[in-house]
Parts: C-alpha cells; sequence; structure tokens
C-alpha cells in the first residue's frame, strides 16, 4: 500500500463556514454497547477507495465515560444515519449555542473503530472552556452536532505499526488498536506512550487487555513527573526519547511510525525519528494536538 506524504494533521486547521443551519432528524438513543463488526465486514481503510464524504449529523449521546481526572469519553450513536469512517479519521463537533471566544465547534480525533458499529466516540481532556464546560454536562440522551469524517491519519493495517502518543494524544490510536484487534490479522503494533502522571495514562485498563489478549500488540508506559501524584509508580520515568523508541520500538521491523500528541511533543520526535534513528519521512505520519 503506498502512504501519502508525510504532513501536519492539526485539528484546529480544518474550517468549516459557521454551525449549520439546519438539524437533521435525530436517531433513537441506544443504550446497549457497541457490537462487534466481523473482519469481512471491516468499512475501507487507508488507501482504499470508497471513503465515506463528510456530511452534517445531529447525534445522540449514549454513554459519558470519565477516564481520567482531567479526561471523559463520549460515545454517540449512529444507528440509522450512514455515518461511517476510517481508522482513524477526526470529527468537528458543535454544541449550539455555547459562548465560548474559540466558537461553537471543536475538532476531535475519533477514539473509537469502524469496528465498533452503531456508535463513534471522542475523548476530551476538559479544559476551564465554555466550551469544553458545556461538553463535560452533556448527559446520555443530550446531542452534538458532527460534521465528518475527516482527516488522513490513517492505520494502515498492512504494516507494521509503531504508535508514539503523548498525553491525550492516545486518543487515535485506542482506535487504531481496537481496530486492529477487531481484523484479527494485524501486523505487529507497538505502542510507546508517555503521560504527566500515572493516573493520566487514559485506557490503560483496555490497553493492557489488549496487549495480553494479543501477542502481537506491545504496550510501554511511561511518566514524565510522578512526584506529582499520590499514586506509586513503579514504571519507567521521563520523556519518550531515542533511548526509548530505538531499545523497544522495534525498528528492525520498518514499521510506520505515528506519533500524536501537543505540538511541543510532535515535532521533536518527528526530528529524532527521522535524523537521528534513520526513519524515512514518507514512514511518518502525525496529528497535532490542541489544548482549547
Amino acid at each position: 500500500m503506498r502512504r501519502l506524504p508525510a504532513r501536519a494533521r492539526v485539528a484546529n486547521r480544518v474550517q468549516i463556514m459557521g454551525l449549520w443551519d439546519r438539524d437533521r432528524e435525530t436517531v433513537n438513543v441506544v443504550t446497549k454497547s457497541p457490537s462487534r463488526v466481523l473482519p469481512g465486514e471491516m468499512l475501507p481503510m487507508a488507501g482504499d477507495s470508497g471513503a465515506a464524504v463528510p456530511a452534517r449529523y445531529v447525534l445522540p449521546l449514549v454513554e459519558r465515560r470519565v477516564e481520567s481526572p482531567s479526561t471523559i469519553s463520549f460515545r454517540f450513536s449512529t444507528e440509522g444515519t450512514g455515518f461511517s469512517y476510517r481508522s482513524t479519521q477526526a470529527v468537528r463537533l458543535g454544541l449550539p449555542g455555547v459562548d465560548d471566544p474559540w466558537g461553537a465547534v471543536r475538532t476531535f480525533s475519533i477514539s473509537s473503530s469502524p469496528s465498533e458499529r452503531g456508535t463513534v466516540a471522542i475523548t476530551s481532556k476538559i479544559s476551564d472552556t465554555p466550551f469544553k464546560q458545556a461538553l463535560a454536562r452533556l448527559r446520555p440522551g443530550d446531542t452534538a452536532h458532527v460534521f465528518g469524517p475527516l482527516g488522513q491519519f490513517l492505520f494502515d493495517p498492512s504494516r507494521p505499526a509503531l504508535f508514539l502518543a503523548g498525553g491525550i494524544g492516545i486518543t487515535p490510536f485506542r482506535g487504531m488498536l481496537r481496530f486492529a484487534a477487531d481484523l484479527g490479522t494485524s501486523p505487529p503494533v507497538t505502542l510507546l506512550y508517555s503521560a504527566r502522571v500515572p493516573e493520566e495514562l487514559i485506557f490503560r485498563e483496555e490497553l493492557d487487555a489488549l496487549a495480553r489478549a494479543h501477542p502481537r500488540f506491545s504496550v510501554q508506559y511511561t511518566v514524565t513527573r510522578p512526584r506529582e501524584s499520590p499514586m506509586d509508580w513503579p514504571g519507567r520515568v521521563g520523556r519518550i526519547d531515542r533511548e526509548w523508541i530505538a531499545e523497544r520500538g522495534h525498528l528492525e521491523r520498518k514499521p510506520v511510525c505515528y506519533v500524536a500528541g501537543l505540538p511541543e511533543m510532535v515535532a521533536p520526535i518527528l526530528e529524532l525519528l527521522t535524523r537521528g534513528l534513520g526513519v524515512p519521512a514518507d514512514d511518518t505520519d502525525y496529528e497535532v494536538f490542541r489544548g482549547f
């Protein structure tokens, strides 16, 4: 599969001309857990034709899950809407009526997998901005305006993968790992995941379960400021660096290296990969997160 040249997928560069001027019919709220799609029923993957055309939807929230002291996941029903996406794209999510200096719309990476049929999920750090506070107040049955799918930060299931996640940058990788697990024929996947404190390693329980169930998955953690946490941390301390990538990243497999996190994390990691470790630029892909 030929990959596109490396490029930024910066969330707040995706432009939509304001909120849409009409609502679609709201679908019925679904309260059951998302069902899994069998491998033969998977949606198109990276490089395939037939990608979904972005459209506007009004989707009801079906699950709100607190992932960490600062992070919440929101899962919306897509039943009956025709909404589909690839692993893993993004959406623009709007909350009409929110008075926020940054506007009432934000772009989010999708943290769910296309194999989780009938739903789409996002995961967000909750800051003190009016938009994020309004998002945190959503409860099952409330609706959000969604435009998508968007973006080309896509998992390539034909190649070994190295995921490098900083903080909230884990969100697209949760969807990619879930997709790879449900695909059943995934190449080796390694995740190196850094957070400030142990309690902010979101999805940790699920990621560990995926790694236990799939021998071709490897999940490794590091914490940069363990002394700021009341939790004990017996694991690695420090940032994602050259030594850790060289030791744990399995670069001998010639993986596609995916990087996601804040700008101050993504830029030096990309330079480290391409200049310090000899990874071809076309074997890197990245997504930059903003905190507002």
